[in-house]
């Protein structure tokens, strides 16, 4: 199972990106298993509005949240998503974590997306992550904290379903995720649109069998 948790919003106030950064490195649990990837489903600003405070760096550079540095360690565009890799230094404890950042480029805040092989091709690259860092967490949030964040959620666990057991509920994953946050997946076009994605997931396979 994908271990991934849904962030508060990160929009709108000046402190949000060090109780950003706190929820990621202080409260995310013991220290090796903190959070090894952030997936990112909204740009900073969307229909002329602040959607997302940047809580990261250029890439080269160093800032500073409160008690975090977060040092841009590079930055690699694929087709639709950012790839950078985060240096975070606590220096209340010395502690430092490497993250992962991914970043789509352009799912609306409604959740329609144009190609979501961008999203199966970015939960890929998670799934990497995770089995680079020994299952560690992956925090996923976007604008509103239900929407993208829902869809990817019940997406990257129903292609996970899929690879381990063969088969999948998707009602049941979605009412699952809801349980748990309120709201996420709200609309019956969002809900078409996860089974859409697991499609594009399949079709990119030969065979339906040939999931690893």
């Amino acid at each position: 199972m994908p271990s991934l948790s849904m962030a508060t919003s990160t929009r709108r106030h000046t402190s949000l990106p060090r109780i950003h950064w706190t929820q990621l490195c202080v409260t995310s649990g013991s220290y090796d298993r903190k959070c090894a990837a952030v997936v990112m489903l909204t740009p900073l600003s969307e229909n002329g509005k602040e959607a997302c405070s940047q809580y990261w760096p250029e890439s080269g550079n160093v800032i500073s949240f409160g008690e975090f540095t977060i040092d841009n360690l590079g930055e690699e565009t694929n087709t639709g998503f950012v790839l950078r890799q985060l240096s975070v230094l606590n220096k209340k404890t010395k502690q430092t974590l490497q993250i992962i950042q991914i970043q789509i480029l352009d799912w609306k805040s409604t959740g329609a997306c144009a190609n979501f092989k961008i999203v199966t091709d970015v939960n890929e690259e998670v799934v990497k992550v995770q089995r680079r860092t020994g299952n560690k967490a992956i925090v996923v949030h976007c604008s509103d904290t239900a929407t993208r964040s829902g869809m990817y959620c019940s997406i990257a666990t129903t292609i996970d379903r899929c690879k381990t057991e063969g088969v999948v509920d998707v009602f049941q994953v979605v009412k699952a995720l809801r349980v748990h946050k309120p709201g996420a997946v709200p609309s019956v076009d969002n809900y078409k649109d996860v089974f859409e994605a697991l499609l594009v997931y399949l079709d990119s396979f030969d065979t339906y069998a040939n999931f690893l």
